[in-house]
């Protein structure tokens, strides 16, 4: 199966990949279980599929056209709707929600029947956990409850923990904020590389930035990740990834396209025996 899109639930014990021809499949990071492939209408693009926190739902769409929930274990689709535009998906922590973003935020109420529009207070509707969203056309902005950051670059990715909201910018490394909009602090990543996607590890307190060099000519590996202490941002390690194009983060590790396992440790990244069955 050739895969060209990986995305990974909230607490990073679950993952997914999906295809072009818009086969998904889905995976217990602990376990290695896996789900699938279901054929879908995914397109890659943009981050459209995501996966409930306990696995049991995930959601796959297209940019223009239908996004759909289906259930894991079988691949029973649960509902489908049409959207103009769609670039992000993400559930809620209950499931009860499909968050369906581009330039400004639509949802499907998972488990009910009426289809509904927020494009209004929207900070009304959310705890402070879910917090922060995207919600501008070109990404500048982190929505807080009730306040709204504007930056100078666009955010790639970004969590909430431990009542912070971390975010990486596209070339303009990561920032960590307090959620009321305080800056607290900035890490620059090298000339040339951009963060595509950030984690957290309880386990040693550290963020972690996915990232790959952009600038001709590029020297191997493409693909890194920068240990950051979630406290100061200091760099604590990188760690080179020589095989794989695409990559997801687990709770305790990162997935390759090629099925390798990477554990996260102290000091370093370790390449584990354990796979995980990327091939239909």
């Amino acid at each position: 199966m050739e895969i060209n899109e990986m995305e990974s639930s909230l607490n990073g014990k679950f993952f997914m990949a999906g295809s072009p021809d818009g086969e998904i499949l889905v995976f217990n990071s602990e376990t290695g279980e896996r789900f699938g492939p279901y054929k879908t209408e995914f397109l890659s693009g943009g981050r459209r599929m995501c996966l409930s926190e306990d696995g049991e739902l995930f959601a796959a769409g297209q940019y223009k056209g239908n996004t759909t929930i289906y259930e894991t274990k079988t691949g029973k689709e649960i509902r489908s709707n049409e959207f103009f535009h769609a670039q992000r998906l993400r559930f809620s922590l209950d499931k009860k929600q499909l968050w369906v973003f581009y330039s400004d935020m639509q949802f499907i109420v998972t488990l009910g029947e009426k289809l509904q529009d927020l494009k209004h207070n929207i900070s009304d509707i959310y705890p402070d956990a879910e917090m922060p969203l995207t919600l501008s056309g070109d990404e500048k902005q982190i929505k807080f409850p009730g306040k709204i950051l504007k930056l100078e670059k666009m955010v790639m990715d970004m969590f909430p923990q431990n009542g912070r909201v971390y975010c990486a910018l596209f070339g303009g490394g990561m920032k960590c904020f307090s959620k009321t909009k305080k800056e607290l602090w900035s890490a620059e990543n090298n000339p040339g590389e951009i963060y595509q996607k950030i984690a957290y590890c309880g386990k040693f307190n550290y963020v972690l930035g996915l990232g790959f060099k952009a600038e001709e000519p590029r020297t191997e590996p493409f693909h890194f990740v920068d240990v950051r202490s979630a406290e100061t941002g200091e760099l604590v390690y990188t760690v080179g990834l020589y095989e794989g194009n695409y990559f997801t983060f687990t709770d305790c590790g990162i997935v390759a396209s090629n099925g390798d396992f990477y554990e996260l440790q102290e000091k370093d990244f370790v390449l584990k025996e354990k796979r995980f069955d990327m091939l239909t």
